[in-house]
């Protein structure tokens, strides 16, 4: 009879590295949906060409409510260990629903002047690329991270 037996040594390392995987993704997360909310901001903040014949004399206000704008970013932590980030960023302006909100966008700025939804829906590659290399990072951190 013959027997082999393999051995894997470490698992108490990996053990620790995977506990301590929600805080590192919850972090790299909250980073990435940072980056992201500040290019939606840049692309909210720009203003479509002016319309030719109007008399109207824009004030800027809207974009530089946009490019001035807090965003936040928290973490929700859920029952079982589960959690999720969320980030928001809002623009206090009068009016900017009539501009740039897909449901309420006045008539006169509709293909004109980009819905934040729209904005949102293109930065969608983005937010899928700042995604995917957070939880790069976060398994790279967790795995090689010095035990105590």
């Amino acid at each position: 009879m013959l027997e082999v037996v393999a051995t894997i040594e470490g698992l108490e390392e990996l053990e620790q590295g995977l506990a301590e995987m929600p805080e590192v993704l919850g972090s790299e997360t909250e980073q990435a949906i940072d980056q992201l909310l500040l290019l939606a901001q840049g692309r909210l903040a720009t203003y479509p060409a002016q319309a030719m014949g109007t008399r109207y004399r824009r004030t800027g206000l809207l974009g530089q409510m946009w490019a001035g704008a807090t965003h936040r970013v928290r973490r929700v932590s859920l029952p079982g260990g589960r959690m999720y980030v969320e980030g928001s960023v809002r623009n206090a302006r009068p009016g900017v629903a009539y501009v740039q909100d897909e449901g309420s966008q006045a008539e006169v700025h509709v293909g004109r002047w980009q819905t934040a939804q729209q904005v949102m829906a293109e930065l969608q590659p983005e937010a899928d690329q700042l995604l995917e290399r957070a939880g790069e990072r976060a398994v790279g951190q967790a795995a090689t991270a010095p035990r105590g």
